[in-house]
Parts: structure tokens; sequence; C-alpha cells
């Protein structure tokens, strides 16, 4: 890549994990407050917005690391694909409400909709798992890849817990976990990202 190109990854880089951040934590405030369809909406849009930050990490991660950022772009990939597909179905399908929908009614959380969610953060957090070892220089880059860790436990249990039929308050504690340390690891890759910009 030329420097003019470096340059554009690193500002998409930075504009993708901001926008990640603030549509993050707004996604956990109306989900958490129930403000529907608020709450999908938001969700809707974390997808293809998360897809484009994890394809700047690929970009810019170290050639000797730039196999985990593959992975975890791929896995990404999987995530974004069944949560638009989730979301959109509750936006449209389920609120058109032409058939009987509560199979797929997320405020049901034995329905279908809770079958897809789960799986999709399950590859959300294979993709910030894999993409964590990216994260190596300084104290930023380590916070990073703890968080980015976490989340991938987080998304492992999740799937775990909801296959094993654990109690869904535990789950939703996940979720609240989530909450807090998805955006501030968003946060800080914005940081990261600000700073190595190529000038």
């Amino acid at each position: 890549m030329t420097q003019t190109d470096v340059r554009l990854v690193y500002k998409v880089g930075l504009w993708s994990a901001s926008l990640a951040t603030v549509l993050i934590v707004f996604a956990g405030i109306t989900a958490t407050a129930a403000i529907q369809p608020l709450a999908t909406v938001v969700g809707f849009l974390v997808a293809p917005t998360f897809i484009i930050l994890m394809v700047c990490i690929y970009s810019t991660a170290p050639e000797n690391r730039r196999f985990f950022g593959l992975i975890g772009l791929s896995f990404a990939l999987i995530y974004g694909t069944l949560i638009s597909f989730n979301y959109f179905v509750d936006l449209t399908f389920v609120r058109q409400g032409v058939f009987d929908v509560e199979v797929f009614n997320m405020l049901n959380t034995s329905s279908l909709f809770w079958v897809v969610e789960v799986l999709g953060y399950f590859f959300m957090g294979l993709a910030t798992l894999f993409a964590a070892p990216i994260f190596v220089l300084g104290r930023v880059e380590t916070a990073i890849r703890w968080l980015f860790v976490i989340n991938g436990i987080l998304g492992i249990g999740g799937l775990i817990g909801y296959t094993l039929n654990v109690n869904i308050g535990l789950l939703l504690g996940g979720l609240i976990v989530w909450d807090i340390i998805m955006p501030l690891s968003t946060a800080l890759v914005a940081y990261r990202f600000k700073k190595k910009v190529p000038q």
C-alpha cells in the first residue's frame, strides 16, 4: 500500500472504532431499557461498523500477525451476517405481524431470535479472540488485547450457557459486562488508530 492508502486505512479505522464505541454504548442503554425498536436498529448498525473495524485491524496488523487478523475478520463476517439477518427479521417480519411470530420475538428468551443472537455474538467473541494477538506494543495495545480476550470468553461462555439452559439472568449479566468491555476496547482501538495515523 502507498502512504496515502495506509493513511486512509488508519483514518477509516479511527472513525469505525469511534462509531462502534458510540453505537455499542447506545445499544447497551436502549437494550437494557427495552427501548424498541430503537435498540434493534442500533444493534443492526453495529454489525457493519464492526466488520469495517475488523478490516482495518487486519489491514494494519504486523505482517507476522496478519494471519490472526484474517481469522478474526472471517468470524466477524459470520457475526455480521447472523446479526444483520436476525435484526432485520425482527424489524420487518416480526413487526408486520402477518403470521404468528412469537417464535421469532426478541422479547421471548426461548425464541429463535435468541438462538441466532447468542450464536452471532459467539462469532463476534471469536473475532476479537483471534484478533487479540495483533495487539502487542505498549500498554494501550495490551489493554486492547486483554479486553478482546475477555470478549471472546464472554461469547464462548454465552454459547455454552445458553446451550446448557443456564439461568437467563446469568447470561444477561454477561451482557452487562459486554456493555462495558466492548465499548472500552473499541475506544482504545480508536485511540490506537489516532496515535498511529501516518503523517
